[in-house]
């Protein structure tokens, strides 16, 4: 994992609610606990928390992970192989992350499948055929598609068809806005600048794309800031340790004859 990678991934699980604080993430996801919060945090029914209980011994956590692996993670097509647990569960530098980097990435998917089938993309063969015959084809001249219309579908001849009264709209006004189905060729109005003066296209998307860059610009340096921090926060905790430690092999002075 390069540094970007790493930071993301810092920056991603701080937007996670998690139960304890954050302070050397191999500790922290060593037992199994906080992992199994991620995943909840994104799916709340695929986990329960009360089966992975905090660990500080080895086993128990190799359990909790062991657990996490065959309950939670095979639904998110993930499998974990048993020396990267213990790996895990003994605090193996850098291990965790590149685990947490898979959780993440099958959490991604689990939740771009589950939004293509709340639109209606996992709809049976059949009815994707038929929906495709269905919908009215696409782009410019939609109207005319060319094909015969079957006997039953033929409009009596006194009567105009709804197709054609459309069509002779959309000749007589250009670019004006056509409320046939199908018809999605509206001309979008042009941005126009603070003083109402219109921009050109082209300068507008480079604004955009600026302000992207930026905006990602950004994330990645408040991830940095917020990793530094991190370590400021680790480091004073060793010094408040070590401070601790010579304080009780000083010698006090007070068994001297």
């Amino acid at each position: 994992m390069n540094e970007n990678e790493l930071e993301e991934l810092y920056a991603w699980v701080d937007e996670i609610p998690l139960s304890r604080p954050k302070r050397n993430i191999t500790r922290d996801f060593s037992d199994g606990v906080m992992a199994a919060e991620v995943v909840k945090h994104f799916f709340p029914r695929l986990v329960d928390l009360h089966s992975y209980p905090p660990a500080n011994g080895i086993d128990q956590k190799i359990i909790n992970w062991t657990l996490l692996n065959k309950k939670v993670f095979s639904k998110l097509n993930l499998e974990l192989a048993s020396d990267v647990i213990r790996q895990v569960a003994n605090c193996t530098h850098n291990v965790v992350e590149c685990v947490l980097l898979n959780i993440r990435r099958k959490i991604d998917n689990k939740l771009w499948e589950q939004k293509q089938a709340a639109e209606g993309n996992d709809k049976p063969e059949a009815d994707q055929n038929a929906a495709k015959e269905e919908s009215p084809p696409k782009g410019k001249g939609a109207l005319k598609t060319g094909k015969t219309l079957p006997a039953a579908a033929k409009p009596s001849p006194g009567k105009t068809k709804p197709d054609q009264k459309l069509t002779k709209v959309a000749k007589s006004k250009p670019g004006a806005k056509q409320t046939g189905e199908g018809n999605k060729n509206v001309k979008a109005k042009p941005p126009v600048d603070v003083a109402g003066e219109p921009v050109p296209r082209i300068l507008f998307e480079e604004k955009e794309q600026e302000c992207l860059a930026k905006e990602e610009t950004i994330q990645i340096l408040q991830a940095k800031v917020r990793r530094l921090e991190h370590l400021l926060h680790l480091k004073d905790i060793r010094i408040e340790d070590l401070t601790q430690r010579m304080e009780q092999v000083r010698p006090s002075g007070q068994n001297r004859k």
